[in-house]
Formats: structure tokens, sequence, C-alpha cells
């Protein structure tokens, strides 16, 4: 069964056994800790401290974080996607005691210098920017201000309101004097100096012409140029200081194999007081309550006997519609292709598990829309061999299966279609006639040249697909012994889609012509007559029954969905093609021509790789979704997740 039985268990014990019985089951990682609905004991739980833990891993976390912003030596663009854990033995991993407080504090004061440095800096640089709009001002801007009879302004104003500045302030009288110098675009500075008893006129003024004095950021000494020089020697200064902090936050990176284990550690531990908080106690005793994999309850037997006799075990099989965990458990070859389910989502308990049906047909579609023998060999290779160099985890290493097995089809694909890098291998030199030779006695359907019979596979295997989908929810539905609905609903289309397909095929094949036709009439009767059963009257019962057979053109719409993957073979192949035709028209060029030619077929044919192996994966995966899970799938499980170490950087041997 691809869902793995689950037993519903509680274990029973002293409560002085429950520290050793809690460090078994994570050892362990066979049982899920989930107290039962309606399951509980009134009595005094004793409190779980967790607040501490949280801190520490906090902390932690804070210093690993710190270590990647500030790390010299940064990892390559693999590694960055696909890490390489931590290899330690489970003794090692138990016993951690790093202090990682010492390099909490020095990390948060490192930290903190740095932040007041990029903060002054972040200042200084805006009182540059600032400043560099009156670099030719020769007037220190310590005289700006107020002094016991004037007062000193600086304006920013398009040149041509300058003279109307100035006919406005002789009309008011003469206690003023401005000097103008240059600034940025078609703007002037204006330097004013008026009395005081002049100031409300400069301020009438002012407003009439729309002009307001430049606020200083802060005070400076000087000319701007001299302020600008002095500020550009301050953060001079402040570079070398942080080049200086940098240097040594660097540093700490010796630390980090430590802290990634003591990150793991403490989340495991956190973890663990997590999980006493859903256990049930009384006086004397504790129940811890969960889900179990049916294969893996001896195994939980022989190690709760290893602790002594002070326990008891309960187990029991899901009721209806309890909420079940799911461990989807398929062959190896099979398994490569679960991360299709869980994108859509896992199915219930009590649901069928769709990946050992939508593993051949997805093989087989993706190969199909990639089709080529060289781009599925490159992708089959990157396939089975990255996950043993990048040491992945094992649902990302179950990709990487799942594409090398989309590459091992666009091989065989390809050598249906004679597509290898397009049509390249039919120009091949003289020398090379025999891999000509070989590539053409494989080749069964050219879509190039005659692409109907390619049409028409893609559209077999869809309709294939959707009577495989329905007979799929007519076994689910007689499982649950909706027999009616089964029989009526699932096996009635069906056998009626099948019987279309019966009478088409009989205008080609002489022997299905005696029986074709009654199987098409007696079907679509037998539809007619069941499936408007839910009508009350007669007469709705019939009208509703030659009503329904209308939602053949659905099933036509489903069919013709597939249509995509011929086209999609197609485009890959064409777009092949055109990259050899560039390269060998490039490549006529004098001097290094071919060297040219070969640079544009080979970004071509990447180009092509990488987008037809996207366009491969995504309508493969949308034919799944939407034209064969509608006919039978209910998602809505959740994953089982046993309680274990759970580890972010560390693998536990």
């Amino acid at each position: 069964m691809p869902i793995s039985s689950m037993q519903r268990v509680s274990i029973v014990a002293h409560r002085r056994k429950e520290a050793e019985i809690l460090a078994l089951l994570q050892d362990l990682g066979v049982l899920e800790i989930a107290v039962e609905e309606g399951f509980a004991f009134e009595g005094e739980k004793p409190p779980v401290a967790t607040e501490e833990v949280e801190r520490t891993l906090s902390e932690i976390r804070y210093c690993l974080d710190f270590l990647e912003r500030y790390r010299r030596d940064k990892p390559s663009f693999l590694e960055s996607f696909f890490p390489k854990p931590l290899e330690v033995t489970k003794e090692e991993f138990l016993q951690c005691c790093f202090n990682h407080s010492p390099v909490y504090r020095a990390c948060a004061s490192l930290e903190e210098q740095l932040n007041g440095i990029r903060t002054t800096l972040n200042r200084l640089m805006a009182h540059l920017e600032f400043l560099s709009r009156f670099e030719h001002l020769p007037i220190p801007l310590e005289n700006l201000g107020e002094t016991r009879y004037t007062r000193s302004i600086l304006l920013e104003i398009p040149l041509e309101k300058k003279a109307h500045l100035e006919s406005k302030l002789r009309e008011r009288g003469l206690l003023w004097f401005c000097e103008t110098f240059p600034s940025w675009g078609r703007n002037v500075v204006v330097f004013l100096v008026a009395h005081r008893d002049f100031l409300p006129h400069l301020e009438e003024v002012l407003q009439e012409i729309g002009a307001t004095p430049v606020v200083l950021p802060q005070a400076f000494e000087g000319t701007p140029k001299e302020a600008s020089e002095r500020i550009r020697v301050r953060m001079e200064e402040l570079a070398r200081e942080r080049e200086k902090l940098l240097e040594k936050a660097a540093l700490y990176a010796r630390f980090e194999r430590d802290l990634k284990l003591a990150h793991d550690y403490y989340a495991s531990l956190l973890e663990r007081r997590r999980k006493e908080q859903e256990i049930l106690h009384t006086r004397e005793t504790v129940v811890i309550s969960g889900w179990v994999r049916a294969e893996d309850m001896e195994k939980l037997e022989q190690s709760l006997k290893a602790l002594g006799n002070e326990w008891v075990l309960f187990a029991r099989d899901p009721q209806p519609g309890e909420s079940v965990p799911i461990d989807l458990r398929n062959g190896s070859w099979t398994k490569n292709f679960e991360v299709l389910t869980r994108l859509y989502g896992l199915p219930n308990y009590w649901e069928l598990d769709p990946t050992p049906f939508l593993a051949p047909f997805f093989f087989l579609f993706f190969g199909i829309c990639l089709g080529d023998v060289i781009y599925g060999l490159i992708l089959a290779l990157l396939g089975f061999l990255a996950p043993g160099f990048l040491k992945v985890p094992d649902g990302t290493r179950r990709f990487f299966h799942m594409l090398g097995w989309g590459g091992v089809a666009s091989i065989l694909v390809g050598m249906g279609t004679g597509s290898w890098l397009g049509d390249t291998f039919d120009h091949l030199p003289k020398a090379l006639s025999a891999v000509t030779s070989f590539k053409r006695s494989l080749t069964v359907i050219d879509p190039i040249t005659n692409p109907l019979p390619m049409l028409i596979f893609s559209l077999l295997l869809g309709l294939v697909q959707v009577l495989v989908g329905l007979f799929v929810s007519f076994v689910k539905e007689w499982r649950r012994r909706n027999y009616a609905s089964a029989i009526m609903d699932q096996l009635g289309w069906f056998a009626f889609l099948l019987a279309i397909v019966v009478y088409i095929g009989s205008t080609q094949f002489a022997l299905l012509k005696p029986f074709a036709l009654p199987f098409l009439v007696g079907t679509a009767l037998f539809l007619v007559a069941t499936q408007g059963r839910q009508k009350k009257n007669p007469v709705m019962k019939v009208l509703s029954g030659i009503l329904s057979l209308y939602g053949v053109i659905s099933y036509l719409g489903d069919v013709l969905s597939y249509s995509r993957l011929f086209a999609l073979g197609l485009s890959s192949s064409i777009i092949a093609i055109l990259a050899r035709t560039l390269g060998v028209l490039f490549g006529s060029s004098p001097y290094i021509g071919w060297l040219i030619g070969l640079l544009v077929a080979l970004l071509f044919n990447v180009f092509n790789l990488v987008m037809s192996s996207l366009g491969a994966f995504v309508h493969s995966a949308r034919l799944q979704y939407v034209e064969f899970f509608t006919k039978f799938y209910e998602n809505g499980g959740k994953e089982f997740q046993p309680f274990s170490y759970r580890t972010k950087y560390v693998k536990v041997q």
C-alpha cells in the first residue's frame, strides 16, 4: 500500500520514566506525539520551561547570521543553494557543551560598532552631497546667522529670479548687501546680509518670489570646500576603522562549526520541551499519545522493554474521521516522483496515493516535451550525478533523480523522433556517416516532416490518462462501498469513452466493426438511464440523462490539452535546428568565424535546454494536476513528522 498503515498508540508510564522515554522516542524517531482529541486527565501539569532555550537558540542564530554577513570566504554558487551538512556522531551531538555567550557578546559589540560607523558614514555622505552644491562659495559657513546688527543667509534660486530679488529689495530700502556665486544647473547661490531693521521687509520679499533660506544640516567651519575636505578625511578614518572591525569579525568564523552544532542541539532540545507540553500527566503517571507506522510497532515495543517494565503500550487502528498523518511509501523508482504529489498536496489517509499512477505518465510526458537525445543525456547526467557531489537532502536528491529520469525519457523519445541536437547529426562530416546512419535507423516518427503521427500519439496518451483517472475513481468509490456511484458514474463514463475510441478505431480495423456500434449505443443508453437518477419526475430523468451526454465535450477538451506535448517537443527540436543554422551562418565568417559560430550555437542550445526543461516540467505537471487529479484525487493530508532530532546544519550518523 503506497500510504503506510498507521497506529494510534498511547504509552502509560510512571512519571520518573518520562525523561528516559522521551529521550528514547527522540532517538528512535518513530512516534509523532499528538494528544488524542477528547482525551485529558485532570491533574497538576508540571511547567515546561522553554524561554531559556528559545533565548539561547535566538542568540546562536544571531551569531550564525553575523558570520554569514561578515565572512571573507564566501561559499560558491552551488554551496549557497546546497550547503554540505556537518557529519557528527550521536555521542558528539548529544554531549554538545559549547558556550556561545562570549561569541555572542563579541559579535553584538562588533555589530554595534559597525552599525555606528555605517550610520556616521551615511550622515557624512549626505553632508558631503549637500556641501557640493556650494563648493564655489568662498565665505566661511560659520559667518551665516545673526549678529548684533545683521543677519546673513544663503539663497539657492534660479538665475532669472536674481534680478527680480534685487529689484524687490531696493524698493524697500538699502539696508542689505548680496553677492552671487555659481551653483548646480541654472541655479545660483546668493549670499545676502541684511540689517536687523530690514528683516521684516526681507521676509516679505522672500515670500513674494517663493525663496527659502538654505538651512545647514549642522554647524560647519570654514568654506564649503574646506568643510568637505575635513569630511573626506573623517570618512577615510572611519573606513580604515571599519576595515579593522571587519577583519576582526571574520576571525569569528572559526566558531562556525561549534555554533552550528549548538544550534541543532538546542533546536532538538526545544523540540523536546515543546513535545513535553503535549504529554498528559496524573499524580503518578504520564501518558504519551501519538501515531506510529504499523511496521515500526515491534521496534517501539522492543526498545521500551529495555527501559524496564514500568510502562504499558496501547494501540489501535485509526477511526473514520480522524486526522491521521501521511507517510508515503513507494518503490525506489516511483519515490522520485513524490515531489509532484507534495507540490499539489498530500492525500488524506483514506485516499489513494496518486504517485504510482502519475509517475509513468510524467516520465513519458517530460520525455516528449524535451524530446532530444543530447539534451536528455545532459539532463540525465546532471540529475543522477549532481546529488552525489552536492550531498543534498533526500527531498532534493529525489527531485534531481526525477529530472534525471526525465532526461532518460527524453533520450528514448529523441531516438524515436530523430532529434539529436535537432538535425545536427544529419550534417556530420562524411567520416562520421556511420553515426548519422545509426541515428536514422532508430527514427520511427519525424515530427518535423510529418507531425500528424506525433500529434495523434500525444492525444492517445492523454486519452489513456483520462481513462486511467476514471478507472482509479471507480476503484476508490468501490472501496468506499459507494457501489451505485462507482458503476453508474465512473465506470459508465469509462465505458462510454472507451466505446467512442473503439467506434473511431473500427473505421481502420475491420475486427472492431461488428461490436463497435452496439457497444457505443449500449453505453450511451446506460448513461441516459442512470445520470438523471436523482430526479423524481420520469421525464426529467430521461432529459437529464440525455443532456449528460454533453459532458463528453469536457472530456474532449481534456484530451485536446495533451496536444501541448507535441507542440513543446516540436519547438524544442526547431530551436535546436535554429541554433545549428545560426552557428553555420556565423561560422562562415573569415578568421575566427568558426569560434563565433561555435559560441552562438552553444549559447542557443544552452538556452533551449534550460527553457525546454522548464517547460517540460511545468506543462507535464500541469497535465497531472488539472487533467488527471481532478478525476479522482482529494488532497488535505498532513505529513507524518515523528519526534526526532530536528537538525538544519548537522547530519547525525
